[in-house]
């Protein structure tokens, strides 16, 4: 029998909802070997076992261990520092974390020069599914259908709207030519006045401990269309990073998506 090397795994964001998962998920698959599990430099569980594997809790800014792919759910900060690390060490990097800004952002396109970048706010089989087709349908029902997004995650998420809502956005804009600044607003108050024409609504809603909602509204001249995505667990999120993570191995430089790993991408830039 031919033995095949497990993939050597780093995981950022180690003690958060999503790290842990991914954590749990890899601990369990056996094409994975848990090298290293980061987390904040000042929390109190560092040097301590993991739940899972033989990982240690180790700090953010000591990833002394080789990984063949890191994996980062932490924060928008904390992607940029990890990123660096994989920039000078050659390792592939799965990105999971959202709300970059605009300098972090380009931080992150000039690093795909470099090495393999796998960049999702989403990495759920139907929410990519609906990312595929979103941008058709708004093409094909026309101007005359009014679009509003709504999505809605737990309290403690950071920030808003979410990745995922924004990337919804993004093929809607793509397909239709329309702009975030001539065409969105992003919540409604006061004397708003008539919705003017082509206006895409994009809403969010932070409350209790939802995973994550997506819905996608068509409302036309007598009839409404509405595309709903619903997580019931984040194993369905850390499932999808970490086939990102496979997929993504011995990968050449370039930016990726989910859409390359579900073999519906155009080439990867």
């Amino acid at each position: 029998m031919k033995l095949v090397r497990r993939i050597q795994l780093a995981v950022t964001g180690a003690t958060g909802r999503m790290g842990q998962r991914v954590l749990a998920l890899a601990s369990e698959d056996a094409r994975f070997e848990l090298v290293a599990a980061l987390t904040e430099d000042a929390d109190p569980r560092l040097g301590k076992p993991t739940s899972f594997g033989r990982a240690t809790l180790t700090p953010d800014r000591r990833r002394t261990q080789p990984c063949d792919v890191l994996v980062d759910f932490s924060t928008p900060d904390g992607t940029i520092e990890h990123l660096r690390d994989c920039v000078r060490d050659g390792v592939p990097v799965v990105i999971g974390t959202t709300g970059h800004d605009a300098v972090q952002s380009a931080e992150i396109e000039h690093a795909c020069s470099v090495i393999p970048v796998l960049h999702a706010s989403n990495f759920s089989l139907g929410v990519n599914l609906l990312l595929s087709i979103v941008g058709r349908l708004a093409n094909s029902l026309g101007p005359d259908f009014d679009i509003e997004i709504v999505e809605g995650h737990h309290r403690r998420k950071a920030d808003a709207p979410s990745g995922t809502a924004l990337s919804l956005l993004d093929a809607i804009l793509r397909e239709t030519g329309r702009s975030r600044d001539q065409h969105v607003v992003f919540g409604r108050q006061g004397q708003t006045g008539q919705r003017p024409a082509g206006q895409i609504g994009v809403h969010a809603v932070r409350m209790g401990d939802l995973v994550g909602e997506h819905e996608i509204h068509f409302a036309g001249p007598g009839e409404t269309i509405t595309l709903k995505h619903s997580a019931l667990s984040r194993d369905t999120f850390a499932a999808g990073a970490l086939r990102a993570a496979l997929w993504l191995a011995g990968k050449p430089p370039g930016r990726y998506a989910m859409a390359h790993v579900l073999g519906e991408g155009p080439e990867a830039r």
